[in-house]
């Protein structure tokens, strides 16, 4: 079966709303939870889960100043492909200052399975996003841990917009109207896309071990978080009437923004008591957090607590 789910959203007096709606069966979207600006968007897959020859397609637009949540009803179960295999494309893409928090319930793939998961995001560099994903082991109540065949989820984040200046250029803008004595500010442009982050999580237990040392151990959850905070705003410093404009004050100011969410990171972790490991990092454009849990509600909890501490 092949399923289609498309979502357009657009602020509207100061409210999140859906601009353009359609999904076919077994998609179906539960009625928005509105919030002020904020608007929560649940999904469901209606059916036992993916079977062979399932394919779900996911294109989501968020418009500039909305702010969405995107979440699933229920965790998402894929059954015996019987020598087949099932698929999700997800194409999402994040405009102007919107906020986006992708948190889909963790995937649980039965023995004799073969999924594949492909995530694309295009953000805008002024956006606020967080995309989190959580796979499991098998369904250890059954005694189907590492029976799957194959398990592949593939993320990619591309920053898309206006480009700051390469470190340690300036652009000086000249100076002050008389008429209106007004400053002109101009940041630096340029089209550009690049890759801020990627990352590929694959589960073939017939090639590799995951129970050693090195890899799962006896955990049977393993989590994803990718947080992408705003661009910093053009710093600015006067000298004789003119405005001089830094790219690397503003890599400085990001760096610190990053580093300080990842110490709340840390913080969270400890605090909750996280029962399993967990790890973050600044990446080329964002940072990352990974963790290992026992319990797929350990990994949600720590989840949905972290993309709250971003404003």
């Amino acid at each position: 079966m092949h399923s289609e789910f498309r979502l357009t959203t657009a602020l509207r007096h100061e409210r999140t709303k859906v601009d353009d709606l359609y999904f076919n069966a077994p998609f179906k979207l539960v009625h928005p939870f509105v919030d002020g600006r904020h608007t929560e968007f649940m999904l469901s897959f209606v059916g036992p889960g993916f079977l062979a020859g399932d394919k779900a397609q996911m294109d989501c637009v968020f418009g500039p100043g909305t702010d969405s949540t995107i979440s699933t009803q229920s965790y998402e179960k894929v059954l015996d492909t019987a020598g087949g295999s099932a698929s999700r494309i997800i194409n999402l893409t994040v405009q102007g200052t919107a906020k986006t928090v992708f948190l889909p319930l963790p995937v649980i793939p039965f023995q004799n399975s073969n999924f594949e998961n492909v995530v694309t995001a295009h953000i805008s560099p002024q956006s606020t996003f967080v995309y989190a994903d959580v796979v499991a082991n098998g369904r250890a109540g059954m005694g189907e841990q590492w029976k799957m065949r194959r398990y592949s989820s593939k993320l990619k984040v591309f920053v898309d917009g206006t480009s700051s200046l390469e470190p340690d250029e300036t652009v000086q803008t000249s100076v002050i109207d008389a008429t209106h004595d007004t400053r002109h500010r101009t940041c630096p442009t340029g089209s550009t896309s690049h890759l801020a982050f990627a990352d590929h999580t694959l589960l073939e237990p017939g090639r590799f071990d995951y129970t050693h040392m090195a890899m799962w151990r006896d955990y049977t959850h393993n989590g994803l978080i990718y947080i992408h905070l705003p661009e910093p705003s053009c710093n600015s410093m006067e000298e004789n009437g003119a405005i001089v404009l830094s790219s690397t004050e503003r890599k400085t100011a990001r760096a610190n923004q990053e580093d300080a969410l990842i110490d709340k990171l840390r913080d969270l972790a400890k605090n909750m008591r996280l029962p399993g490991e967990f790890g973050a990092t600044r990446v080329m454009d964002g940072i990352v957090a990974r963790l290992l849990t026992s319990r797929g509600s350990d990994a949600l909890d720590f989840i949905t607590a972290a993309s709250r501490l971003v404003d």
